[in-house]
């Protein structure tokens, strides 16, 4: 990723989800629903981030990270490579976004 950065290949930015919640904890998980051990991501700051980073949904294509998907290798990246649309990559904390 470096060496396509510095070659004006690729545009890197990292957001931080904190920042596009509204309570005074910037709280970005929750229990889940019906009680249980562990967290869960909310939506609304995910979805906040998104329609704030690339507000035109026709122009994006959302792609959501998680360890039981698929792996990330160079064949992937050369098809997304090809893409029109801005890709827009969802990272989630702890093992997925749930």
């Amino acid at each position: 990723m470096k060496r396509a950065a510095l070659k004006g290949l690729l545009d890197v930015a990292i957001h931080n989800l904190r920042d596009y919640t509204t309570d005074r904890h910037r709280t970005v998980d929750d229990y889940p629903y019906g009680g249980g051990a562990g967290m869960v991501m909310k939506p609304e700051p995910f979805f906040k981030a998104v329609e704030t980073i690339c507000p035109d949904p026709s122009s994006r294509r959302v792609i959501m990270l998680s360890p039981a998907g698929k792996r990330f290798e160079q064949q992937m990246a050369v098809e997304l490579s090809n893409e029109s649309k801005n890709l827009v990559f969802l990272c989630g904390r702890y093992e997925a976004i749930d």
